[in-house]
């Protein structure tokens, strides 16, 4: 095999050259920080990915996975930049949208949390890539990340499992699409709306 090339040179070659040695398997987190000599190699592994490369995160054992030697032309519509990651997580608190871990905590095996961006609406479901259909995730919950609603019991939409049927949660669903707020703010807004009246 012909060795895999990144136009950016350097620490990202290194990385690239880490992963497509094992190609289709896991290369350890520890692993890639000892090639690229950084603590924060996680985000030229995006940069990666943003170049085309298809690169994907596994939690249990953690580390990344280059799941194809051949590069493909990113979409515009798929690649979230930089600056609009950084207004997703900023909107979000730094807090993953279903499990409520922060940036630079813990997880109870003490693994350290890292926040991803993602497509709430996936793209082959016809998601964009826009504020409104974006998210922030820890890692372990993108690993394993399905649709919105395939999520019952979310911080995103928690209260709503308790007492709503599923075409008011699937209507609050949209409506959280579509105003980029979370299901849980539209129903406390409502509720607090309702409680004015009754006063």
């Amino acid at each position: 095999m012909s060795k895999l090339k990144t136009a950016k040179g350097g620490v990202w070659q290194r990385l690239l050259d880490a992963l497509s040695k094992k190609a289709g398997k896991l290369v350890q987190k520890q692993e890639l920080m000892k090639v690229s000599g950084q603590h924060n190699y996680a985000r030229r592994i995006r940069e990666l990915r943003a170049e085309g490369w298809d690169v994907i995160y596994q939690a249990s054992p953690s580390g990344y996975v280059l799941r194809s030697t051949s590069k493909v032309a990113k979409e515009a519509d798929k690649y979230i930049n930089l600056k609009l990651r950084q207004k997703i997580l900023e909107r979000d608190n730094y807090t993953c949208q279903l499990c409520g871990h922060k940036a630079k905590e813990r997880y109870s095996d003490g693994e350290l949390v890292r926040l991803e961006v993602d497509h709430i609406l996936p793209l082959h479901q016809k998601g964009r890539t826009v504020e409104e259909n974006l998210w922030t995730l820890c890692s372990r919950c993108n690993a394993g990340k399905k649709s919105l609603l395939a999520y019952p019991e979310t911080l995103k939409n928690k209260i709503l499992s308790i007492n709503l049927s599923d075409d008011v949660r699937k209507k609050l669903s949209d409506l959280s699409l579509k105003s980029g707020r979370t299901v849980n703010d539209l129903v406390i807004e409502t509720l607090m709306r309702g409680i004015k009246k009754l006063k």
